[in-house]
């Protein structure tokens, strides 16, 4: 293997790894936002409208 293609395998695992973690980063994000809103959604399911809690 010469020094060309060592330089190559080490940019393509770079940009592999880069795209690899902001493709997981997202999916957590979106995880995050699912569970939150699920969560205000059960909160919301204790307390029906127009009741108010001192």
């Amino acid at each position: 293997m010469n020094f060309e293609a060592g330089i190559r395998f080490i940019v393509f695992l770079v940009i592999f790894g880069v795209t690899n973690y902001q493709m997981m980063l997202r999916r957590y994000e979106n995880d995050i936002k699912k569970k939150k809103y699920l969560q205000q959604e059960k909160i919301s399911r204790l307390y029906p409208k127009g009741s108010f809690i001192f």
